[in-house]
């Protein structure tokens, strides 16, 4: 089994919920299933599943008139006595039934099962169910593997881990022949990307990256029959955009261009379109920040933006073959920077850190931009190139004292270093080492106990009782 984070959520999902069912949501293929399975044969005494797109007893429990009815037939169906709390029922797909997801809210208060719910596209599938059970359910997102757990899986262990991050925490330069090794199997990453399937056959194959170019090409081919089947009436403008994003990122300046999809386009027409494949996991919006101060989501563009694909290895495989061959080769005579700042975004979004960029019209562009929990700005750049170090939208922003911005991060596949730019600190990283430096960045859409363990903070943080009034009774 390959290590998931994601299996730390569902074990504190059991131990802290007992009153929520578990919606497990993320795009097609990305493990979600196995990952359920696998937690509920180490965990629960017993367990059922129920598969709404495949499975023939399906129908039975669809076709349930109540919450009663439901119940009384998932009893027949576990065919067993119900211990409460160590039967686990797990109803996968469920897109296909969205109205489930309000019927589960009654097999909570049954309190005889423990409820998980997947499936694929239910970002786009949960807005059509009619009452949502609020208080009643507890939703997590996964994501394709992230660099972390990508190098677990080829043999990276903790310890060496823990030396990357004390290199970045110390800001010291990694010995050359680890340097080089960690870089190659960053390069490794962005080919092979974070699909389970994919990883796995590289893995299993002993580095055939052609069987997992494979593997890709018919994930890819999933996902254009997800949108024919799933995006309806608007099939063409979906598979539109979706087709065009990899020639929009291949471009100098990679701002989706609307009128690369027709003439006159505008972001109203399409907005649904994009807002599908963001919600299907198939695409990670990026937009436009128009003033890099605290909170940035105030200044957020949503009509200028980067669309970036949900998961690299997919991105890359749909350029031609000598592409990821010069990616894994490291040519330095090709432009590979929207793949780069691909995997950047894939690890901003995997840590539930929002991917924004900056751009102005005197200043330039800066790639990424973040905040950290002090609010303070971090603008980062991504460079594929051995030009690492120019980089003047960068270096113009620092020298803005309407800002005040004191650190920066460009990410290159050069080792450790530390200059002074305008009295500012540039911390150039190689690529491998950005989770460390995402993990300071605040992340969104997470519980308050995670929130401030990010922040370094204990829970007795959020103890704060109310002032007394006893002296003015």
């Amino acid at each position: 089994m390959i290590e998931r984070k994601a299996y730390a959520k569902l074990l504190k999902w059991k131990e802290e919920s007992p009153y929520k069912a578990l919606l497990v949501d993320g795009a097609r293929q990305i493990g979600k299933t196995y990952l359920v399975e696998e937690f509920a044969r180490r965990e629960f005494s017993s367990y059922v599943k129920v598969d709404f797109l495949r499975d023939e007893r399906a129908p039975y429990l669809s076709q349930a008139t109540s919450a009663r009815d439901l119940i009384e037939r998932l009893s027949l169906m576990v065919g067993r006595e119900v211990i409460p709390g160590e039967t686990l029922v797990f109803f996968d797909e469920v897109q296909e039934t969205p109205n489930l997801v309000t019927l589960s809210k009654y097999l909570v208060q049954d309190g005889r099962f423990r409820l998980v719910m997947s499936g694929s596209l239910l970002g786009v599938a949960l807005k059509h169910v009619k009452s949502f059970p609020v208080g009643y359910l507890h939703i997590e997102t996964m994501f394709p593997l992230d660099f972390e757990e990508f190098c677990k899986s080829q043999g990276v262990t903790d310890s060496l881990w823990q030396t990357m991050r004390e290199h970045f925490e110390t800001e010291t330069p990694l010995e050359a022949s680890l340097h080089e090794r960690l870089t190659k199997l960053f390069r490794l990453y962005i080919v092979v990307g974070g699909m389970p399937e994919a990883v796995d056959r590289y893995s299993c194959t002993h580095g055939d990256l052609g069987a997992v170019r494979d593997v890709h090409t018919e994930l890819v081919g999933l996902y254009r029959e997800d949108i024919a089947k799933y995006a309806k009436s608007r099939t063409l403008q979906v598979a539109s955009i979706y087709d065009a994003m990899p020639s929009q990122l291949d471009k100098e300046n990679k701002r989706f261009e609307l009128r690369s999809l027709k003439e006159k386009a505008t972001f109203e027409r399409y907005a649904n379109d994009f807002a599908w494949l963001v919600s299907a996991g198939a695409a990670l919006k990026v937009p436009n920040v128009s003033e890099p101060k605290c909170p940035l989501k105030r200044t957020e563009e949503q009509n200028r933006f980067k669309l970036y694909a949900g998961d690299t290895g997919m991105l890359v495989s749909r350029y031609p073959i000598s592409v990821a061959m010069a990616i894994v080769s490291g040519a330095s005579d090709v432009n590979f920077g929207g793949v780069y700042e691909n995997v950047i975004a894939q690890e901003l979004a995997s840590a539930f850190v929002v991917p924004r960029y900056y751009r102005h019209s005197r200043r330039g562009e800066v790639d990424f931009i973040g905040e950290t929990p002090s609010r303070q700005v971090v603008p980062i750049e991504v460079k594929s190139g051995k030009a690492y170090k120019r980089h003047v939208a960068l270096t113009n922003l620092l020298s803005s004292s309407e800002y005040a911005i004191e650190n920066a991060y460009v990410f290159s596949e050069a080792n450790v270093s530390v200059e002074k730019r305008e009295e500012k600190t540039v911390h150039y990283m190689p690529l491998y080492l950005a989770p460390f430096a995402i993990e300071k960045l605040a992340a969104e859409g997470i519980d308050a106990q995670d929130e401030l363990s990010r922040m370094g903070c204990a829970a007795e943080t959020l103890l704060v009782p109310p002032p007394s009034f006893a002296d003015f009774a």
